[in-house]
């Protein structure tokens, strides 16, 4: 593409992505299926404008490199052997299906591959904006979900490799591959040294000068150098920036650069998508639309039963379970990434990427009903299999007998044993209140047998778990669970069957606040509004306020919390 033709085309996918992103907002789903549909009308009406491949390419760059920094290896560790062995066996399971199932529709095995291990992975992006935005980022299933989202991304790493060997073709594929394995495995090492030795260094001192475009430039060239490193040794440059996201993510400033070069990856992300639009033509849809929407169909319920079946192998069954599945049955951003390396090798025909990207676009636009659907889902499964005690047990998510045979009576039932529900327990012991835990974490519930400590493993929000910890003997329940679905099932069973149970609940927001606050429970507790009041204290007291004055004041500032 000219200079001359450069320029306009820049401006009007510029002005499609703001008009995409805007419409998006609106409809409540993600900004890159606003890019995409408005890149697919762009194409359709001006097919030339299509040539933006660099810019896509730029933009593949910056998006890994951002994710890089944002990738958690904290939040990794905590469910490390639940989020390795549940991410890697979903992998492995979809994509051995996968690969028998596109081989059947007469996809050659090249491809059969690049489509199966791209649908195997999960939209990042999504899904954690969603918990986000659904407040469900500290619940069991956020964090399994989390966790098995990371290490797909890391997979990435050899799928990517995986691919850049298919290119090679002929009878030495075998070979190929071991040989970029062994190749990637070099830099991933050299650039683990870097960052936990070198990397951090560096960027401390330069982040000591105080300067924030020197520490941005200085990001942008260590990326720049380690993606033309893994260019070099044969392995595509995208995966070079990845991994060199990874590496800065060890260092303390991690989260300075992250703000500063964010704005560039959206906008350079916002021209990829929008390139991809491109890429769907309405002529090829419309000729496979029958095969489309049977692998939509196909992915979204393979997926879905894959998701299922590994969590119940993991010991995660209930709620938890069908929230999982449903809530990581589309497809990923990385599957673009996939597509264009596949594309840009020549495995891939452009007709065979519209029809990956036709199919991972309708998955992101049913996501937000998917999460939706999850309680109602599981509701119903639960209900129509009641008769079936085999099939049953997968949708109940707990113990249903009370812990080592005991049965409780005139208890506190701590609901979560997290900070919370940790402290609450530890006071509860001290005054040799009898109390009884439940929590759906394995190693708290484990930790916790080892001591001593009546605990049941399960759901609280589910009737058979609340019924094992005896909840109509009990002198009061303590909500110390972030999820919020769990909350209201457990406030409206235990007022229920036992109303004169007291219900003490913690919220993290406002509306959290006002939601129970009308469900008319015994006492809600906000840790943010309890540290401003602790923080207000220590100033009154510092200003030399009497404690009269000071009892006042804190008074007031809780009706007023009351009457808000």
């Amino acid at each position: 593409m000219s200079d001359t033709n450069l320029w306009p085309g820049l401006i009007l996918v510029l002005i499609c992505a703001a008009l995409g992103g805007f419409l998006a907002k609106k409809l409540k789903v993600q900004p890159i299926v606003g890019y995409i549909v408005l890149g697919v009308i762009l194409g359709f009406f001006l097919p030339s404008s299509a040539n933006f491949s660099q810019l896509s390419q730029v933009g593949i760059i910056l998006l890994l490199f951002s994710l890089g920094i944002e990738l958690s290896f904290s939040r990794l560790i905590k469910v490390f052997k639940v989020a390795v062995i549940g991410g890697l066996t979903q992998i492995i399971a979809f994509s051995a299906i996968g690969y028998f199932f596109f081989s059947q529709l007469g996809f050659n095995p090249a491809t059969s591959i690049i489509f199966a291990l791209a649908f195997s992975l999960s939209s990042t992006a999504v899904v954690v904006k969603t918990l986000a935005d659904r407040g469900e980022t500290e619940t069991v299933h956020g964090i399994i979900m989390t966790g098995w989202l990371l290490v797909q991304d890391l997979a990435v790493i050899p799928i990517v490799v995986l691919i850049s060997s298919l290119g090679g073709g002929g009878s030495s594929w075998l070979g190929t591959s071991l040989i970029s394995l062994f190749k990637a495995s070099w830099v991933i090492l050299v650039a683990v040294i870097l960052g936990r030795r070198i990397i951090p260094f560096i960027f401390h001192k330069i982040a000591a000068v105080n300067s924030r475009e020197i520490l941005v430039i200085a990001a942008l060239g260590f990326s720049g150098a380690i993606a033309y490193l893994t260019y070099l040794l044969g392995i595509t440059p995208s995966l070079g920036a990845f991994i060199a996201g990874l590496v800065i993510s060890e260092s303390a400033e991690n989260h300075a650069i992250f703000a500063e070069t964010r704005p560039f990856r959206d906008l350079f992300v916002a021209l990829f998508f929008v390139s991809l639009g491109f890429m769907i033509k309405p002529a090829v849809i419309l000729a496979n639309f029958g095969v489309i929407i049977g692998i939509f169909f196909f992915t979204l319920f393979v997926k879905t039963v894959v998701d299922f079946c590994v969590s119940q192998m993991l010991g995660y069954r209930g709620k938890v379970a069908v929230a999982i599945a449903l809530g990581l049955s589309q497809v990923g951003e990385f599957s673009f990434v996939i597509f264009s390396q596949g594309l840009a090798l020549g495995i891939l025909s452009p007709e065979k990427v519209s029809i990956g990207t036709a199919v991972v676009l309708l998955t992101l636009i049913f996501t937000p009903f998917l999460f939706k659907s999850i309680v109602p889902v599981w509701k119903i499964l639960k209900e129509k299999t009641v008769n079936l005690p085999w099939l049953n047990k997968y949708f109940v998510g707990g113990d249903k007998k009370p812990a080592g045979g005991l049965e409780f009576t005139n208890h506190i039932i701590i609901c979560g044993y997290g900070r919370v529900g940790g402290w609450v327990g530890k006071a509860l012991e001290d005054l040799n209140t009898p109390f009884v835990i439940v929590d759906y974490n394995q190693n708290v519930v484990t930790d916790l047998k080892k001591q001593g400590f009546p605990v049941i493993f399960g759901d609280p929000g589910e009737v058979e778990v609340l019924e094992a910890a005896n909840i109509r003997a009990a002198k009061a329940v303590i909500l110390a669970i972030p999820d919020k679905v769990s909350q209201e099932t457990l406030i409206g069973y235990v007022q229920t069957v036992a109303p004169e149970v007291k219900i003490i609940s913690r919220v993290h927001l406002d509306e959290d606040w006002e939601r129970l606050k009308v469900l008319g429970i015994h006492k809600i507790v906000q840790p943010e509004f309890e540290a401003a009041m602790a923080i207000t204290k220590t100033i009154l007291i510092s200003m030399g306020k009497s404690r009269e004055e000071i009892d006042s004041r804190l008074k007031k500032l809780r009706i007023s919390r009351s009457l808000k």
